[in-house]
């Protein structure tokens, strides 16, 4: 039996990278495209446009595995029906459980292989492909960086209204900066005006509230200037919080903090889940394909690669639903990551038992 394991896994690892490459690509692609504009009116090197694909290919590779993963093991079983060979093995009283089982471990280290990425590999490399982007954009000194902005530095968090920035200094407007402290009580300083230069931030005639841990106003002054030493380089000033530059931990740490604010944080809730559920869908649609590729199979390859594609279709979109809901709070965030995966994973497992 462990011939005919190797036997099924050889015959999946071409399609899988052709699959996975195929869908890499032309995600890379399309941020190129998105960007083309962008790079041509700033002139922006070729080594740094190389960097900034390196740095983005990870979090691509997280969504081109589970298609390549429904490609490979569609693509295997389907050659095989054709062939008459999974015909012969089950002839030879084989089952399909006992067939299939390599597929199914192929689809376990994907979901893992994809979990270590989205986990270790993907917050730091996205953290260098935002610090690079909005790098780029600092080099034109005439480029405003504007408007609405949250910054997150440690203990503080700042809101600007309005930014524009002037060599290595960049003038404020419209500032409001919280400080947590460590037992708990809290800091409110807002200012009109102010510039932020090489991690210093100098903001002007500002008002301070500090706040017991109860939410009890204890203190209010106003002051000529405050200065604040975050230490923080100016290409991470600007760059607003995104779910993918962070870890499951650090996220959840996230979501924590949101609470004790009193912010909603259903969506951080979601995408805390899906960092598992996406990758755990590699190992759904590897119960999913083969199934639906035998029954096909006749049809001839391209209804392989067909019925991947649609599959995998339906599964992100379904996904997407999914997360709308769960960021409504029509569903529980943990069943809108999930749902997903538990109605294609019964669907799999209907199939085949169907099938035998």
């Amino acid at each position: 039996m462990k011939l005919l394991d190797r036997y099924f896994l050889r015959e999946s690892l071409i399609p899988l990278a052709i699959g996975s490459g195929a869908v890499t690509m032309m995600l890379i692609g399309t941020l190129l495209f998105n960007f083309a504009q962008w790079f041509f009116s700033y002139q922006v090197p070729f080594v740094a446009i190389l960097q900034m694909v390196l740095y983005y290919a990870p979090s691509v590779m997280v969504l081109s595995l589970p298609v390549g993963t429904a490609v490979a093991v569609s693509l295997t079983v389907n050659r095989l029906t054709r062939d008459s060979e999974l015909t012969v093995m089950r002839m030879a009283g084989v089952s399909l459980r006992r067939l299939f089982r390599p597929l199914l471990l192929l689809g376990l280290l994907m979901s893992l292989l994809n979990f270590t990425l989205n986990e270790y590999v993907v917050p730091p490399s996205m953290q260098a492909f935002y610090k690079l982007q909005n790098k780029m954009f600092a080099m034109n000194p005439a480029l405003p960086i504007t408007s609405n902005r949250v910054v997150s530095v440690d203990r503080y968090s700042i809101v600007i209204g309005s930014a524009r920035q002037t060599g290595s200094q960049v003038i404020l407007e419209d500032i409001l900066l919280f400080e947590r402290e460590r037992e708990g009580n809290w800091t409110l300083i807002k200012a009109e005006n102010g510039f932020y230069e090489e991690g210093l931030w100098t903001l002007f005639k500002p008002t301070v509230h500090r706040y017991q841990k109860d939410g009890t106003v204890w203190d209010v002054k106003v002051k000529d200037r405050v200065q604040i030493n975050l230490r923080a380089a100016i290409e991470d000033i600007f760059s607003s919080y995104r779910p993918e530059e962070m870890t499951r931990q650090q996220l959840l740490e996230k979501i924590k903090n949101d609470r004790q604010m009193g912010a909603s944080a259903l969506s951080d809730e979601v995408l805390y889940h899906m960092k598992l559920s996406i990758p755990a869908a590699c190992l759904i649609l590897a119960l999913c394909s083969p199934v639906l590729s035998m029954r096909f199979a006749r049809a001839g390859t391209f209804m392989g690669v067909l019925l991947s594609i649609i599959l995998t279709f339906i599964c992100w979109n379904t996904l997407l639903l999914f997360q709308i809901l769960g960021n409504q709070g029509i569903l529980p965030p943990l069943a809108a990551a999930w749902a997903t995966n538990l109605l294609f994973g019964a669907a799999g497992l209907i199939l085949l038992w169907r099938s035998e």
